[in-house]
């Protein structure tokens, strides 16, 4: 009973009959055990499909010189008998993988329509191939080169016709089996492109393709969501350690806003170019190792740039949509992605500006947001949950956010002071003096507070009917009157022995100094002469700390990282400084509160040269907008 096999010059000439006893007899020959086995028929029917694969080559062995790839037609009968026999590839590993490297994208719909129903009946049948089904599928989400859809005596198929054959099959195959979905989960993990190594082109096309599962994989969302958020917090993180290991003579602005992303194309599905700029190597040759450094940390700036355009892309339509249940359920996870991702991480300069603009689509969003982040700062769990970080995050949101209410704002002020007031009385009659390891979460507050005020003043100014505080007439009727409370709070803390404007970054204490004084809501400046000559390294060795905001300094001063004098002060942390990436700036558009200067006050910086004004877009000065003091 057994056949001789041999490979016919006319494939498409074998009736399919021959191709099922084929078949039948390789299998069965590769499946039997010691003498019995029969290999010879096996390697046959895997050299049908390697010649049918993009490649003339396999990591099995080459292909013969004379080894004639079968046609579309001869391929199909060959599936049709495999799809009868699926229960005896278990043991035919390197069968399946033949099967599965096989150029299927670019053959006819009937074709693809076989091998897709092949691929299901595959991991329906032998588990164990599931994942290696999806993994294969999964990536051509980073690549599907156009030369795919040429095959000799074959119709042309476009590169975007054979994306959306890869998402069809994935749908098919969800659609099918109910253990897929958990393992596309696993294969978009292990398949998520190093942004180190991938070019552009294919790792902006892995974020698009798997943005697109959502699509048809609903109860995936949040895992897809959260995966791409979690390697975007670290490819912003290495971006912004990146600018600040640039010399001096780099300008940032220069590197975020000139990332290069004219020189390739990024949309490779609605190309059928293959040519990938990241590659284009011609130019490199004369380029110094400095040049090159900066070339690529363009190209990175540039995936960074276009993954946040995505995602803006891909939340818009559900905010846009009016469906309540999907719009809240996609805000508590953009809350949830960045208390888990973001928070913690000191670096992160752009992906918090999802959550930014996300949450000014209703005052309902910033309420919710500015909510999770006072209890962050005040509650307390905030020594183990972020409570430096979270107040940092607060006092930016409220100071930047264009779109925030005057009743929020007024109303986390209030709080704020309120929490203030509360560790003040707490820490006073103990205190010896400004010490940021014992108070951490005291100077956290107050510097939000000053930063909030620097740029929130005039919603503190009570006027008939609440009107809207206008440059010109605030001094028109007297002293201003102010939101209740908010002076006597600041007042008391500021001259307390904890002294915040000792301890507060310099740029933030000199600020508001400049504009308390201006306003005649406050003056300090004599305290901040008298700081002048205080040392904090003193008061830090005076006793050894005993507060329960020790061991949250401990664990969290992650917002000081200068040396000397310095360290023992706040850093000037503002994690929605001005947004540079040139792609994706549009979607905050509106949402951004720019400096406004104080009526009637001089500048320090205004007779400094002009062309720094360019660098400085609010012209807020030391703090806010100026490189020097943005996040590091």
């Amino acid at each position: 009973d057994r056949v001789d096999v041999r490979i016919m010059d006319d494939w498409t000439a074998k009736p399919l009959d021959l191709v099922k006893d084929e078949v039948r007899s390789a299998l069965e020959g590769h499946l039997r055990t010691g003498a019995d086995k029969d290999d010879g028929a096996y390697e046959q029917l895997r050299m049908v499909f390697i010649s049918a694969q993009p490649s003339r080559s396999h990591d099995s062995g080459p292909i013969s010189s004379h080894t004639e790839a079968p046609s579309t037609a001869t391929l199909k009968k060959y599936l049709v008998a495999l799809s009868g026999r699926v229960s005896d590839l278990k043991g035919c590993g390197k069968l399946v993988h033949a099967v599965l490297d096989v150029n299927w994208l670019g053959r006819d719909d009937a074709f693809v329509a076989l091998y897709v129903r092949f691929l299901g009946t595959l991991g329906s049948a032998v588990p164990g191939f599931l994942r290696t089904v999806l993994d294969r599928i999964v990536g051509h989400f980073v690549e599907v080169p156009s030369s795919l859809g040429r095959i000799a005596n074959e119709p042309y198929v476009s590169r975007q016709q054979m994306v959306v054959r890869v998402h069809n099959a994935l749908r098919y195959l969800l659609r099918l089996i109910p253990s897929a979905n958990s393992g596309l989960a696993e294969s978009l993990r292990g398949q998520f492109p190093n942004h180190r190594t991938a070019t552009r082109q294919g790792y902006i096309a892995f974020v698009k393709n798997a943005l697109k599962t959502v699509e048809y994989a609903p109860e995936l969302k949040a895992e897809i969501q959260t995966l791409i958020t979690e390697r975007l917090v670290k490819l912003d993180v290495e971006v912004q350690e990146e600018l600040d290991d640039l010399e001096d003579e780099v300008d940032e602005g220069r590197v975020l806003g000139l990332s290069g992303l004219s020189e390739g194309n990024e949309d490779a599905d609605d190309s059928d170019d293959d040519s990938d700029a990241d590659s284009d190597s011609s130019s490199e040759i004369s380029m110094t190792p400095e040049e090159t450094h900066l070339r690529a940390l363009r190209d990175t700036v540039a995936k960074l740039d276009s993954v946040l355009d995505l995602l803006f892309s891909h939340y818009t339509p559900t905010f846009a949509s009016g469906k309540m249940y999907e719009v809240n359920d996609a805000f508590e996870h953009l809350i949830s992605q960045f208390s888990t991702f973001v928070l913690p991480t000191y670096r992160s300069r752009h992906t918090q500006f999802l959550v930014f603009h996300f949450a000014q689509m209703s005052q309902g969003y910033a309420e919710r947001f500015a909510g999770v982040l006072v209890r962050l700062a005040t509650g307390r769990s905030s020594a183990t949950n972020g409570s430096l970080s979270a107040a940092a995050y607060l006092a930016s949101f409220i100071a930047r956010g264009a779109r925030v209410s005057k009743t929020l704002i007024r109303s986390i002020f209030t709080r704020l002071g309120n929490h203030l007031d509360t560790l003040r009385r707490n820490h006073e009659s103990a205190c010896e003096g400004p010490n940021l390891s014992r108070y951490g979460t005291f100077y956290a507050i107050a510097q939000a507070m000053l930063y909030i005020f620097c740029f929130r003043w005039r919603d503190f100014i009570m006027t008939p009917d609440d009107a809207d505080v206008e440059d010109y007439d605030i001094f028109e009727e007297g002293e201003p009157e102010w939101l209740p409370g908010i002076k006597e709070c600041l007042t008391q803390a500021i001259y307390s022995k904890l002294n915040p404007l000792k301890v507060c970054a310099p740029a933030i204490v000199h600020q508001f100094g400049a504009i308390a004084n201006h306003l005649r809501f406050m003056y300090v400046i004599p305290l901040l002469e008298t700081n002048k000559r205080l040392r904090l390294s003193s008061f830090r060795s005076m006793a050894a700390p005993a507060s329960r905001d020790m061991g949250a300094a401990r664990r969290e001063n992650t917002l000081s990282h200068q040396s000397g004098e310095a360290h023992h002060q706040l850093d000037a942390f503002f994690p929605f400084d001005p947004y540079q990436l040139p792609k994706s700036k549009k979607w905050l558009e509106g949402d951004y509160m720019v400096w406004r200067g104080v009526p009637g006050m001089q500048d320090d910086d205004e007779d400094d040269d002009s062309s720094d004004e360019d660098e400085d877009e609010d012209g807020f000065g030391d703090i806010g907008d100026d490189p020097e003091y943005e996040s590091e």
